[in-house]
This record gives structure tokens, C-alpha cells and sequence, in this order.
């Protein structure tokens, strides 16, 4: 099977005064399709810039980025926005991703508009995706900062899903909720997953989120991947000692 995303020495080094830092040296890394990928690790780690990587929103320094066996790692202009349609992200703190002057539906509908689709569909489209992610369309008349944090992460998800991706990059998207609003947006992502085929690369800091939704797990210590494999075996027997760490904490 070909891997839906792949990385091989995928490398960031970002220069500051005095030197350099590298946020991530050497990670390469296979995500089958339709599997949900769990990335782990302390603050720090490296695991967002991965992220932001894989996602092209930042370019590496070295390596390479596939995406179903074609290399995406330097692609640019409208190649790079064909790539962005199959693989998007869901940020931590959603009511950032949005212009606070846009309303929840104007958002969902911006990319559907770019994509080709006159207003009245990409409207229309825009609050059947808000009802799919569990809103009632009536908030799509509302703006980031007029609806609670899971309200806003469920228009997130949605705006994600407008153009039919592939991938969803999810990044620390339920930190900033209570614990029953993160069981009802992982509740949502299982049935996206089951309906849509969906794959995910989950990021995350909690573990038990991680060992209910995810597949695998790759676990990173200061830029570097130090263990992966099936969750529970990594979770239950892990070897080593940061991955022990991690679930020491936890405990």
C-alpha cells in the first residue's frame, strides 16, 4: 500500500542571533490511509513544527515531504494549493484561525467560493458542513468570538472539511476544552473517520485521547522521533525513556 503521507529525514533548522536552533532533525515517518497517527511528546518537542511541515506551512530545511507517493516538499503556487486540498489543519486555538470579521458560514464558504462554487452553493454547502460537525446553522450568522470554544472548533473542522480532504492535521485541538466537549469533538472526528475515510495526524498531549482514537503513535524528544509503533503496545510497554516519562506524568 502506498502511504497517503510519507517523510524521509524531514529536517528544520531555524536561525536566530548566535546561532541556530533545529526544532526538528531527521524524522521520516509513514501514514497509511484511512489510519489516525498520533504524534506525542513534551512542550517543545518539536511536534507543531512537524505539523506545520507536513502541512507546507512551513518549508524544511532538509528532507522530503510525500503525499500518495508524489513528493510535495517544494512545490509552490497553484501545485501547493492543489496539495492544501487534500491536506488540511485544525489549530488549538480556532477562534485564531479566524477573521474576526467573518461570520462561522462566511469562513466554511470562502474556500468552497474559491474552489469554483457560485455564493448561493457555497452557502448552502457552507451550513450543511455546520450541521454535519454538529452545529445548528443558525450560528453560522455568528462570529468567532460570539460562539464557546467547542462551538468554534466544530466550525473549524467544518471549514477543513469544505474542499473533500484527504488528511486532517490536528494540532493540540482539544487542549483548550473541558473534558466533555473533548469527548464529544473526538466523538465527531471517529465518525468523519467512519463516514469519510478520513486519515488524521493527531498531535496531542493526552495520552488517553490518544490510546482511544489513534492507531499509532510516534513519540518525539528535542526534534527527534524516539519510538513509534501501535498505541497500546507503546503505551503499555514502552521503551524509551521519554515515552516512560510521558506516561508517568500522566498517571
Amino acid at each position: 500500500m502506498t502511504p497517503l503521507l510519507e517523510t524521509k529525514g524531514l529536517t528544520k533548522v531555524y536561525a536566530r542571533r548566535g546561532g541556530s536552533r533545529e526544532a526538528v532533525h531527521q524524522v521520516s515517518f509513514r501514514l497509511d490511509p484511512g489510519e489516525a497517527l498520533a504524534v506525542v511528546g513534551g512542550s517543545g518537542c518539536g511536534k507543531s513544527t512537524l505539523a506545520r511541515l507536513v502541512t507546507r506551512l512551513t518549508d524544511p530545511t532538509a528532507g522530503e515531504i510525500l503525499l500518495n507517493g508524489r513528493p510535495i516538499t517544494h512545490l509552490r503556487g497553484g501545485a501547493l494549493r492543489q496539495v492544501r486540498r487534500q491536506v488540511q489543519m485544525v489549530f488549538q486555538t480556532p477562534a485564531a484561525s479566524f477573521d474576526p470579521r467573518q461570520t462561522l458560514a462566511d469562513a466554511v464558504a470562502e474556500p468552497l467560493r474559491n474552489a469554483g462554487l457560485s455564493r448561493r452553493q457555497a452557502n448552502a454547502r457552507a451550513l450543511a458542513l455546520l450541521a454535519e460537525c454538529g452545529l445548528d446553522p443558525a450560528l453560522g450568522s455568528r462570529r468567532a468570538a460570539e460562539v464557546s470554544g467547542g462551538q468554534c472548533q466544530r466550525a473549524a473542522i467544518a471549514r477543513a472539511l469544505a474542499i473533500g480532504p484527504q488528511l486532517l492535521v490536528c494540532d493540540e485541538i482539544t487542549s483548550a476544552l473541558d473534558v466533555t466537549v473533548q469527548q464529544q469533538i473526538l466523538a465527531l472526528l471517529a465518525k468523519l473517520r467512519a463516514e469519510c475515510g478520513l486519515s488524521f495526524l493527531f498531535i496531542s498531549h493526552d495520552l488517553a485521547l490518544v490510546q482511544q482514537f489513534c492507531d499509532r503513535v510516534l513519540v518525539m524528544q528535542d526534534g527527534r522521533l524516539v519510538e513509534e509503533g501501535p498505541v497500546t503496545q507503546v503505551l503499555t510497554r514502552p521503551r524509551h525513556p521519554a515515552t516512560r516519562a510521558l506516561i508517568d506524568a500522566a498517571l
